[in-house]
């Protein structure tokens, strides 16, 4: 199972984190892994100043994920993160 949390706090909302939110939700189901990944939002994670929105992935802070970057971010850091998972690595 892998975490994501984004932050949906005022500055980060403005830079598109409910763009970024729905973008999730669309890969989650088309790579279908409903069961695999937990989407939550949160509020403000002290980033404010970086361009683009705050997003964690299992504990990872990640600055400046744009709706243009997402998609890379979540292969790289999402389903590389499952892959291992399935092979039993950690």
């Amino acid at each position: 199972m892998v975490t994501i949390s984004i932050c949906v706090g005022s500055s980060c909302h403005l830079k598109g984190a409910y763009d970024i939110i729905h973008q999730c939700e669309s890969l989650i189901e088309e790579f279908g892994l409903k069961s695999q990944v937990e989407l939550r939002g949160t509020f403000c994670l002290g980033r404010c100043t970086e361009e683009g929105v705050t997003v964690v992935v299992d504990g990872e802070v990640l600055s400046g994920v744009s709706p243009k970057n997402f998609r890379e971010i979540f292969v790289e850091k999402v389903l590389s993160r499952l892959k291992e998972e399935s092979s039993g690595g950690h």
